[in-house]
């Protein structure tokens, strides 16, 4: 679990990652990966807790604290009504992957993208351009510095005896 203290200063982008789950065993051996990160649309099952056995889809990830609102899974409010429940990360197992996001499948899969489909990236020809090189006259551009001369009679050592 990532501590309080330590999210508060990590990037979002970098604190999705903590978002992971164990695959099912039949996703282990068709993707040949331990797990994933969950996002919206997964199918997950509890592993811990009150709402163990429990299957179901999820509907909202909070990435600060790491946790899923699952589709089916409420308790009854104080006030009355019912409240969806959080649920970390961690206490839950993937049984299919949402793969309708086409960067998803291929991490999922390990698919590196080729050069080309990235976006705003022109193929170029690799053609070496002739630098210019700037000749600059150091003593041209900064002022020289005048000599400052110390008296002897300014010296801490002689302030108390003058002569």
């Amino acid at each position: 679990m990532i501590n309080k203290n330590t999210t508060l200063n990590i990037k979002k982008h970098l604190l999705d990652k903590h978002i992971r789950s164990t695959l099912s065993d039949n996703l282990r051996k068709e993707y040949n990966k331990r797990n994933a990160r969950v996002i919206k649309g997964d199918t997950v099952k509890v592993l811990r807790g009150e709402y163990k056995n429990v299957e179901g889809k999820v509907e909202k990830v909070k990435t600060g604290r790491s946790t899923l609102f699952i589709e089916g899974i409420q308790r009854e409010a104080s006030k009355g009504g019912k409240v969806k429940v959080q649920i970390h990360s961690s206490n839950v197992m993937i049984t299919s992957l949402n793969l309708h996001d086409k960067n998803r499948s291929n991490v999922v899969r390990k698919v590196k993208p080729d050069n080309s489909e990235k976006k705003g990236i022109n193929m170029k020809s690799n053609i070496i351009k002739p630098r210019k090189r700037r000749n600059l006259n150091v003593k041209k551009v900064l002022k020289p510095q005048q000599k400052r001369v110390r008296d002897s009679s300014d010296s801490q050592d002689n302030k108390g005896n003058k002569k």
